[in-house]
This record gives C-alpha cells, sequence and structure tokens, in this order.
C-alpha cells in the first residue's frame, strides 16, 4: 500500500462517518429530537477530521515520513473493510458508528506511535476525538435503547 492509498481510504472512512452522522441527525429529528445537536456535532467532527487527512494528501505532508516503513504492517483490514451501510433506524445507526469509531481510533493510534513530532500529536489528539465520539455514542445509544 502506498500512502497516497492510505490517506485516500481515511478520507473515505472519515466521509463515511460524516454522512452517518449526517443521517442520524435525520433519524433524530423524527425518532429522538433531542439526539440531533449530538449528531450534528459528531458529523462536523469527522468534516474536521476528513479536511485534516485531505491536507496531508494534497500538501503531501507524509510522503517521506517513518510511516512509510509501516505500511504493510499496520494491520488495516478492519478499517478498510467497513462498507456502505443503511442503517433502519438511530439503534443501527449508532451500533455502526461505534465500530467505525472504534476502528479509527485504533488507526489513529497506531499512526501517533509510528509518527514523531507534531503529526504524532495530531494523529494522537485525533485517536482521542474518536474515543469520545465513541463515549457520547454509548451514552446515546442508552437514551435510544431505553
Amino acid at each position: 500500500m502506498k500512502i497516497q492509498e492510505l490517506l485516500e481510504k481515511i478520507i473515505w472512512q472519515e466521509n463515511e462517518l460524516y454522512n452517518l452522522y449526517k443521517l442520524g441527525e435525520t433519524f433524530a429529528v423524527y425518532e429522538n429530537p433531542q439526539l440531533a445537536d449530538h449528531f450534528n456535532w459528531l458529523a462536523s467532527e469527522e468534516l474536521r477530521h476528513r479536511n485534516t487527512i485531505q491536507t496531508f494528501l494534497k500538501e503531501k505532508i507524509l510522503e517521506n515520513s517513518e510511516v512509510i516503513n509501516y505500511l504493510d504492517a499496520l494491520s488495516l483490514e478492519p478499517y478498510f473493510t467497513d462498507e456502505r451501510v443503511k442503517p433502519e433506524d438511530l439503534e443501527d445507526l449508532i451500533l455502526e458508528a461505534l465500530i467505525r469509531e472504534k476502528h479509527s481510533y485504533e488507526l489513529y493510534q497506531k499512526l501517533s506511535e509510528i509518527l514523531k513530532g507534531s503529526l504524532s500529536q495530531i494523529f494522537r489528539m485525533m485517536s482521542q476525538e474518536e474515543l469520545k465520539h465513541a463515549y457520547r455514542l454509548k451514552i446515546m445509544y442508552e437514551v435510544v435503547h431505553k
């Protein structure tokens, strides 16, 4: 795998999460209105992540970084086998989002361990944000699952 392919797949995954949260916002308006703002916030977070990775791709920031030596050893299968989903309700949507957030957390954590300096810090921050998203989703799940 090349760095460009890695970044394109991350962008795709972040975009999928963004779309999932926008759909969640729509579902919430009809099923559980107090959750709509939470989905909107989650969508904005994923959009910010996507934009960060797009900048890395466009400016070739990772092209000569340490990550090149580890691309084949990252074990990214769970992250990249996620397919487009079509949840039927908020509960399904939240459960799917939890899986994707876990995969994102794991990938960003691995990248933060491989990279050095500010790149490591950016991916560490993004991994921590994915954990916060998962925590919020778990609380939302409890609201929906009652």
